[in-house]
């Protein structure tokens, strides 16, 4: 039974293929404490261990894979990289390219020590870094190498090895330092100093982090009182004195009187109204006694995702927006969440708003439309992919990545990964300003991203063969060094450029050095330590301009190392 599962993955490579990718995503999952491996990093350890049956697989997999993974990154990234070159983010970008360049120093310094070949070297940057994208644009600079396929099948395994070998302190390392070591060496109480940006950012008490421009919506049935504020008042008049609720319809004498503004209201009316829910408290003092009421409560309601596209408000502070969508015409929509990447904002009256943003808002059917107009557009929940759009995107970035030029005597191309970055920055960008072109939903994204890049894990770990394990005992403990040093000099040299040459603040530069790291889980550690999503303004920006940085330090290590 084992000669036959044997034979199969030898016969089909494909099967192995899968098996280390299933394998590996479970290995990954696995948590030791709080650490868990991923499932990139388990595939290509699966791939290594499947692989030393002896497969042929096809080295062209790879890059097929990687081209999908580094795509959906691009375009993701499309609206923040492009919308980080002004002012505002200048600060986050230079501490993104201080971040990639010291890193790129690092891998070299550390390659000029140990003589490391360019394949150890590209891994040993990729693994210490935990950026992969490094591996597959080296992978397409090594392809270009005018050396044979044997020497090219080395260097690809000796990159698979030192990716492996570096990779699990590269995670567990930059946690560990931004989540304890950094604030150490500032002197940082993550709470004091997140509570301390919230006041920089406009919050005076801490109610204000939840009430700040419509958030936590309940709906309420109250009927108006005589000795209330409500009775003889209109509609207009009650809620300039109350931003803290919106009433959406009235009730008079079992006749249904949906929203009018000049409405007055009178003694006996039921009112269905949205409210704060902080304000539930005082509507009975406002208003007069709560009361169960279905009819005054159907009203149509709405909840939406706005993707932010309007020049009127990007750029702009939450208190600027609110100000701006002020008008004799009551919103009565109400603010959930505004996410970035991914990732949630802090609702604080100066957190700025940027192009893309996706701004989820609660109200009346007709106002969240209007709302969308004035802001950009709602994103649909069922829309399909472009997948015509995307695959020629592919295609022109890999064309684009084969043009070489020279500068000098020496030869300049971006390579397929790089072309393929180039073209999915550019097409999320547009897509984030014309929604019609280019569509691929987050859930879409995900899967280019995630199975593209654990699939391009497992392949490079089953290309390197057998002779991968002999490698890791030549050059396993000066890869751990070289691990060590890549990982943590880095951040460190960062870390005090931008709080002592920036000027950033504490809690936004711990959320830039993730970023600039593209390490996510680091990030979540000072969220979780701090109680605040305050690092995630640091997090975004930095994310998006290194992921470019960083794929393009994959050729430069190649060319420097094996030019």
């Amino acid at each position: 039974m084992l000669e036959f599962f044997l034979n199969a993955l030898r016969a089909d490579p494909e099967i192995a293929v899968f098996l280390a990718i299933a394998s590996g995503v479970f290995i990954g999952r696995l948590h030791i404490g709080s650490f868990h491996l991923g499932s990139v990093a388990g595939a290509l350890l699966m791939g290594l261990l499947i692989g030393q049956i002896g497969l042929e697989v096809p080295a062209g997999l790879k890059s097929i894979f990687f081209v999908l993974f580094i795509y959906a990154v691009g375009f993701k990234s499309g609206p923040e990289f492009f919308g980080s070159l002004n002012r505002g983010t200048l600060k986050l970008v230079v501490l993104s390219v201080v971040l990639c360049a010291t890193a790129l120093g690092s891998i070299l310094l550390m390659n000029a020590i140990y003589g490391f070949d360019a394949g150890f070297t590209a891994g040993l940057g990729a693994g210490a870094l935990t950026d992969t994208a490094i591996m597959g644009t080296a992978t397409s600079a090594l392809n270009q190498l005018p050396i044979d396929s044997a020497a090219k099948a080395t260097l690809n395994s000796h990159m698979a090895i030192a990716y492996a070998i570096t990779y699990l302190f590269g995670t567990i390392g930059l946690i560990v330092f931004v989540g304890s070591i950094a604030p150490r060496l500032l002197g940082v109480d993550l709470k004091a100093s997140a509570r301390e940006l919230e006041l920089e950012l406009g919050i005076e008490k801490d109610e204000d982090a939840i009430t700040v421009s419509y958030t936590r919506i309940v709906v309420r049935a109250h009927q108006v009182a005589a000795v209330g504020q409500a009775s003889g008042q209109s509609i207009a008049e009650l809620e300039k004195l109350h931003d803290a609720l919106s009433i959406e319809r009235v009730v008079r004498g079992g006749r249904v009187i949906e929203r009018d503004e000049s409405f007055v209201l009178m003694e006996g009316d039921i009112v269905g109204v949205y409210a704060l829910r902080e304000a539930v408290g005082t509507l009975s003092h406002w208003i007069g006694p709560e009361i169960d009421h279905p009819q005054s409560l159907s009203f149509p309601t709405r909840e939406a995702d706005i993707v932010l596209t309007s020049k009127e408000f990007a750029g702009k502070t939450l208190h600027e927006a609110r100000a701006q969508l002020k008008n004799t015409q009551r919103l009565g929509c109400f603010l959930n969440t505004i996410t970035r990447q991914g990732y949630e904002l802090p609702l604080l009256p100066n957190t700025v708003l940027r192009r893309g943003d996706v701004i989820r808002v609660t109200g009346r059917t007709a106002s969240v439309e209007a709302l969308a107009q004035r802001l950009g557009r709602i994103r649909k929940q069922g829309y399909k992919s472009d997948i015509a759009m995307h695959t020629l995107g592919m295609v022109l970035g890999a064309l684009l990545g084969l043009l070489s030029t020279h500068i000098g005597m020496i030869p300049v191309e971006l390579g397929i990964g790089g072309g393929v970055l180039v073209v999915a920055l550019a097409i999320g960008w547009y897509n984030s300003r014309h929604p019609e072109i280019g569509a691929l939903p987050p859930a879409a994204q995900w899967a280019f991203s995630e199975f593209g890049l654990t699939a391009f894990g497992a392949v490079i770990g089953l290309l390197a063969g057998p002779a991968a394990f002999e490698a890791m005992k030549e050059q396993g403990l000066s890869l751990l060094i070289s691990g060590a040093v890549v990982t943590i000099l880095p951040p460190l040299v960062a870390l005090y450029f931008g709080r002592y040459i920036l000027r950033l603040h504490p809690m936004v530069l711990f959320g830039g050095l993730a970023g600039a790291q593209t390490e996510a889980a680091s990030m979540n550690k000072i969220i979780e330590q701090s109680g605040s999503n305050t690092p995630v303004i640091g997090f975004t920006v930095c994310y998006a301009v290194s992921n470019v940085l960083l794929a393009v330090c994959g050729p430069i290590i190649i060319f420097v190392v094996a030019g």
